[in-house]
């Protein structure tokens, strides 16, 4: 058992370094060579748990993802509430006011134009259909009278909007109003809370 989280933690580690690079200098500062130095380590010992760039990438990818989730976990309770407010927090988290959460969209954005594997494919839309879920059900739930277009385009605006702020260094309050102010047409409700919606 302490070797294999010896393992967890090394594999930690270098997604930690690679995330490090991504955020000073985009993915394109990513190499077995350039993660060994960030993490102190040697290349051999990258090229253990790591073949190739694409494969640090991905867990990265991955443990961004997983802390994301966590945050968004940790907000909505501190909120209280119901649907609105949960999709409220994710769409605020996935405008990237997070650094690591900007990390895991310049990754991800670094995928977008390959053809990737299954695996790949997993994590770059894990959680997809959830969170489109509960779009649908929000705006449905509002009076909507086409939930599943609505909920479209307002995940499209999300979209639209984290990679301006993760690629193009827009402000992260710009975006937020913009989107709050969608989304409080397409689902209106009372009173502000600390997520940047209403509930």
């Amino acid at each position: 058992m302490p070797r294999s989280v010896d393992h967890d933690t090394r594999r930690s580690e270098i997604a930690d370094a690679v995330l490090a690079l991504v955020a000073r200098s985009g993915t394109e500062a990513v190499s077995l060579r350039s993660v060994a130095a960030e993490a102190g380590i040697s290349m051999g010992r990258v090229q253990h748990y790591f073949a190739s760039k694409d494969a640090l990438l991905l867990h990265a990818l991955d443990r961004s993802h997983r802390q994301m989730e966590e945050r968004i976990e940790a907000r909505a309770r501190a909120v209280g509430g119901g649907d609105r407010t949960v999709l409220a927090t994710i769409l605020d988290e996935l405008l990237g006011a997070h650094p690591r959460t900007r990390d895991a969209l310049r990754i991800h954005a670094a995928f977008a134009t390959r053809e990737v594997d299954e695996r790949a494919r997993a994590i770059l839309t894990d959680g997809d259909d959830e969170i489109r879920a509960l779009a649908v059900r929000v705006v449905a739930d509002a009076g909507s009278a086409d939930p599943d277009t609505d909920a479209h385009a307002l995940l499209a605006l999300t979209s639209g909007l984290s990679t301006e702020v993760a690629l193009h260094g827009a402000p992260v309050d710009r975006a937020r109003r913009t989107l709050t102010a969608i989304l409080d047409r397409l689902a209106p409700a009372t009173a502000r809370g600390p997520a940047g919606d209403r509930e």
